[in-house]
């Protein structure tokens, strides 16, 4: 019996690790779109100056190309292991237990989509932008600072706002395990609601750049995500009371 489990085991690995090179081999073919829809939003900012990328390696184009191939497809391979990992403890789960880890995942998923979707169209644009006015603020002040791009650094610089705002976005999944831990104690949520509120704007000081407004509304709007997985909850406990 343990040799059956090592072997799907064995073979679920191998899936992963095919599943990975096929979609690093994908990436690096179409490295150059990918870079352009990485540097798009620099791009836009920049529409009336030319904005130019310097590289100080003969190798760095290249080893850029495969960060961000290897990037991407470590993204997609853990969302494919997970789904490898639920269906392998499946059969040893009751229904609800299948139901509710299954739920896990998928709000993992959709959270992790919809991080990607504000990075991409709200939050690195507002954090390229409010970095870029010191510059402009500075020339204005006869103290000149020219702004070069470094390919190598435009990369990490991305990655680190991308990584922080996908902690920042899974964390709506922990608060949703934990209302659900505790939803037949509604008492517990509301005398910790106040402090849920200041990790909330901690939270959203790291994310967004260092400006009050910005703050404010990625704040409101985790509020607004936390409230509503509340009522989702208390919702979902007088439906089970009914029955």
């Amino acid at each position: 019996m343990i040799y059956k489990y090592l072997l799907e085991i064995k073979y679920r690995s191998f899936f992963s690790f095919i599943t990975w090179s096929f979609t690093m081999i994908n990436c690096y073919y179409f490295k150059e779109t990918l870079l352009y829809l990485f540097m798009r939003f620099s791009l836009d900012s920049n529409k009336n100056s030319l904005l130019y990328f310097l590289t100080t390696d003969v190798a760095e184009v290249f080893i850029a190309y495969l960060q961000l191939s290897y990037y991407i497809a470590n993204q997609i391979t853990v969302i494919f292991i997970s789904c490898q990992l639920l269906a392998f403890v499946s059969s040893g789960l009751y229904l609800f237990e299948y139901i509710y880890l299954k739920n896990i995942i998928l709000a993992i998923t959709i959270c992790w989509l919809t991080s990607i979707f504000m990075l991409h169209n709200f939050i690195f644009p507002a954090s390229w932008d409010f970095f870029l006015k010191f510059q402009k603020y500075l020339s204005f002040q006869n103290l000149t600072f020219y702004f070069e791009v470094k390919l190598n650094e435009y990369l990490i610089f991305y990655k680190s706002i991308y990584y922080l705002c996908s902690l920042v976005f899974q964390t709506v999944v922990f608060f949703f395990i934990f209302l659900d831990l505790f939803k037949t104690n509604l008492l517990i949520i509301k005398k910790f609601r106040k402090v849920s509120y200041f990790l909330f704007f901690i939270f959203s000081t790291f994310l967004t750049p260092p400006e009050v407004m910005y703050q404010l509304i990625m704040g409101i709007c985790i509020i607004i995500i936390y409230e509503l997985i509340t009522l989702c909850i208390i919702f979902k406990t007088e439906l089970a009371n009914i029955k």
